[in-house]
């Protein structure tokens, strides 16, 4: 069964997702205190599709335009967080429209 683009993700999916691997997420958890999963009393980690987009571009700024961590929660810091909320509104109407068509 595929999850809606909605539904919240386990840190196994979201790896699988962004081809990540499981620590480096937790490790960035640790760094980037704007990644904040929802996480169960057992201790399991969900991700809402907001969370997804941050760490896609945390992901991007760390290997793609090679900054280090400083540097990336720096750029994060001057570019604001309203953008990645606008880039998912943008990407939820964007499926909706898909959805509707097909």
């Amino acid at each position: 069964m595929i999850k809606n683009d909605d539904a919240l993700k386990t840190i196994g999916e979201v790896s699988e997702n962004l081809d990540l691997h499981v620590h480096v997420i937790r490790f960035w958890e640790k760094k980037f205190n704007i990644i904040r999963p929802i996480k169960k009393k057992n201790g399991t980690r969900y991700y809402n599709q907001e969370q997804i987009i941050i760490l896609g571009q945390i992901k991007n700024l760390l290997y793609e335009k090679k900054l280090t961590i400083k540097g990336a929660i720096l750029e994060m810091k001057n570019t604001g967080i309203e953008k990645t909320r606008l880039i998912y509104e943008i990407e939820k109407l964007i499926n909706e429209i898909k959805y509707k068509l097909f």
